[in-house]
């Protein structure tokens, strides 16, 4: 601590944590409300399941592109409504509107869970500056998804359960604990309710208080949190019937979780995606005393404080990450936006790391964390040049070279600053980050709409069905057209349908991947590719009868 040099806007951001937590990533976002189109798979399918919401009234059972989907519960539908309702944003920038909110949730739940885990203002500010300098949140909080609000509810939940367990008035944060879990899992799933729950029982067997688990509070709580499910499961088999639930549990939560038919990786994928979506923060690995953990006497002072009191945030905050990273590897089913609630705690972890907190001295090596970051920066301003070079569209990506630069010279002020203790860095990160956004997010990535956005082909589409053609798609994603297009598109994976459709009708308008109408060995002679799309990772064709 004796090398940390003293800062005035840190003094002030310190004195105010929340406030300039949201201060910044206000910064981040502020401009980015309506400036590109919404890309390939998610946005464009929850853009089309809001304006089915909206314009069809499902309100508790969303449909995509006319039919029910039950992939995802509407609590982020309704937020978006409500959004759509109480601000001027229209349009995409509702979408955009919501991620910027729902970041900014995020934000404050973590900053909330560190200070509910007895950390202090110093430490507190610095948990929020880690998560908004983390690259992989920024991209999360410029894109449409529920995610964000989902981790968000996780988060409020275990800080709930937390203050449960050390109040004498456990009973409102009980009951606030398993309402949130109820929200959580009407916004996205019951993981919603299965990490919050994880976390608790193993710090309790850690702690050895279980009987804790006796209080009859967190029967009303459980209480509770049925009814909100229960409320919600019997409104959608009023509305949709009963098979929509079978999907619902069968599918969607059975299958996903033992034997996914979707996104299924390998145990270890989280080991290897994890770091790099930690970036650059994982870089303190290597500014850690790694060595201390192979003693057995660390291992022994750890075993022995765990009855002690003042560990109970450390461990909460350690548990939380653990159990939820063992559990999300155990599943079948591993995408990489599901460890969003992990961000949390690591980052409150981070923190006191790197900063210290109750007058310990810091755990993380501030000068070689620098030094570390500043070669991750460095490093993504040396090869962005050459991505460009070798990038294989006929399209040019805007802005590059202002991002470049922004990265290059942080990554030199980091190591102007090497010796100037934890806060510096921390302020040098957060400018970084700030100024780097602006000419990603208002040139880079609208310049990557034609590789990335369905709206081309889709409003080609929308073209023609005004004209009187019948939308017809084989074998995609489901949805991602229906947006841009304006209309619900029939959809089919059986090339004699498609067949028996061209023969029965004059005029249609089809969309299906290159790869299928190469191998397609009856194509009616009548067709005719009008356009062709490289969407994500593959070639789409429009065709014409």
């Amino acid at each position: 601590m004796r090398n940390e040099k003293q800062s005035l806007v840190w003094d002030i951001m310190e004195d105010h944590p929340w406030l300039s937590a949201l201060f910044i990533i206000a910064l981040q976002s502020a401009f980015t409300m309506d400036y590109r189109s919404l890309w390939f798979s998610d946005e464009v399918r929850y853009a089309e399941v809001y304006h089915q919401m909206k314009d069809a009234g499902h309100w508790l059972v969303m449909y995509l592109n006319g039919v029910a989907y039950p992939d995802k519960p509407p609590v982020y539908f309704w937020f978006l409504s409500l959004i759509d309702t109480v601000t001027p944003a229209d349009g995409v920038s509702v979408f955009f509107l919501g991620s910027a909110v729902s970041a900014a949730i995020f934000l404050l739940s973590t900053v909330a869970l560190a200070r509910t885990l007895g950390c202090g203002r110093k430490t507190t500010l610095a948990t929020g500056l880690v998560l908004l300098t983390n690259i992989f949140f920024l991209g999360i909080a410029h894109y449409s998804r529920m995610d964000l609000l989902f981790a968000s509810f996780i988060i409020w939940a275990n800080i709930c359960l937390f203050k449960g367990f050390h109040s004498r008035c456990s009973g409102k944060w009980f009951m606030s604990a398993f309402a949130l879990m109820g929200i959580a899992t009407l916004t996205k799933g019951p993981l919603g309710l299965i990490f919050p729950l994880l976390t608790s029982v193993c710090y309790l067997i850690w702690k050895q208080r279980l009987s804790l688990l006796r209080d009859k509070a967190l029967l009303k709580g459980l209480a509770i949190l049925v009814a909100i499910l229960i409320a919600w499961v019997v409104g959608a088999v009023i509305v949709d019937g009963t098979a929509f639930i079978h999907n619902i549990f069968y599918k969607q939560i059975y299958q996903r979780a033992v034997s996914s038919f979707h996104h299924e990786e390998p145990f270890q994928y989280y080991l290897i995606a994890f770091p790099l979506a930690w970036l650059p923060w994982t870089m303190a690995i290597f500014a850690l005393p790694v060595k201390k953990l192979f003693t057995i006497d660390h291992w022994v002072d750890v075993a022995g404080m765990r009855k002690s009191t003042l560990t109970d945030g450390r461990d909460w905050a350690w548990i939380m990450f653990i159990s939820g990273f063992v559990l999300l590897t155990c599943l079948s089913i591993k995408v990489l936006i599901y460890i969003l609630p992990l961000f949390a705690p690591l980052a409150m972890l981070t923190a006191k790391g790197l900063l210290g907190e109750n007058g310990k001295a810091p755990v993380i090596n501030s000068k070689r964390l620098w030094i570390g970051i500043a070669s991750v920066y460095l490093t993504f301003a040396v090869a962005a040049p050459f991505a460009e070079v070798f990038f294989p569209f006929d399209f040019a990506l805007k802005g590059l070279s202002f991002t470049v630069l922004i990265l290059g010279l942080g990554g030199l002020a980091l190591l102007a600053v090497k010796t100037s203790g934890g806060k510096m860095g921390l302020l040098v990160m957060v400018a970084t980050m700030v100024l780097w956004i602006q000419p990603l997010a208002l040139q880079t990535l609208p310049s990557l709409d034609p590789l990335m956005s369905p709206r081309q082909t889709g409003e080609m589409m929308k073209g023609y069905v005004e004209q009187g053609s019948y939308p017809l798609a084989h074998k995609i994603y489901s949805g991602i057209f229906s947006y841009y297009a304006g209309t619900n598109i029939h959809e089919t994976s059986d090339l004699a349908e498609i067949e028996s459709i061209l023969a029965e009708k004059d005029d249609v308008i089809l969309v299906m991947q290159k790869k299928y109408y190469d191998r397609w060995d009856n194509r009616p002679e009548n067709i005719t590719v009008i356009n062709e799309q490289f969407i994500s990772d593959r070639p789409y064709l429009l065709i014409k009868k």
